[in-house]
């Protein structure tokens, strides 16, 4: 099998898990998916990104309840927090590239976890104040995603996509393509 239909195998089979089992993530996976992230890319090679990981049981039952009680956040044995260090790359545009970088490293753990036989979910939905409080993060870092890592016990069934021409142009925007 080529690298790239083992990536591609990973990210079309990549999927949240229904919930995660009551297992320990042992050390070396967890390193392994961490390390992978460092690698991630980022604009001027910036790599602005911090992680926390979080696996005591009241810092993570205190994250979960700010990310709305999240069932994946209720129940996976390591959160990442995955935060900013606000010194990146600031565009042309006058945009900074810190959530696309710290993105690029989320998605690079996720297949990371994958490739090691571990699930994830990408949470973005939570109350960033009490996500600071429970992990001590200052104030003025961004907290742009939780990753939730463990292994599944159940898996969701994998999502349809659309196809590839509604997605894709080649070489310009086309009217149909509007929609």
């Amino acid at each position: 099998m080529t690298r790239t239909s083992r990536l591609l195998s990973l990210v079309r089979n990549r999927r949240p898990p229904t919930r995660f089992a009551d297992r320990p993530v042992p050390d070396e996976a967890l390193s392994s998916v961490l390390e992978a992230a460092r690698w991630a890319p980022s604009a001027g090679e910036a790599q602005p990104w911090r992680f926390v990981v979080v696996r005591e049981g009241l810092r993570r039952h205190r994250i979960a309840a700010a990310a709305f009680n999240h069932p994946h956040a209720r129940t996976a044995p390591v959160l990442v927090l995955c935060c900013a260090r606000i010194h990146s790359h600031v565009s042309g545009n006058g945009r900074t590239s810190f959530p696309v970088d710290v993105a690029a490293a989320t998605q690079t753990m996720a297949l990371a976890a994958a490739d090691v036989g571990l699930a994830t979910s990408w949470l973005t939905g939570f109350r960033e104040p009490y996500v600071r409080e429970a992990a001590d993060i200052p104030a003025d870092v961004p907290v742009v995603a939780i990753l939730a890592v463990g292994y599944a016990d159940g898996l969701e069934s994998l999502s349809q996509r659309a196809d590839a021409g509604s997605v894709i142009a080649w070489e310009r925007w086309t009217a149909e393509e509007r929609g």
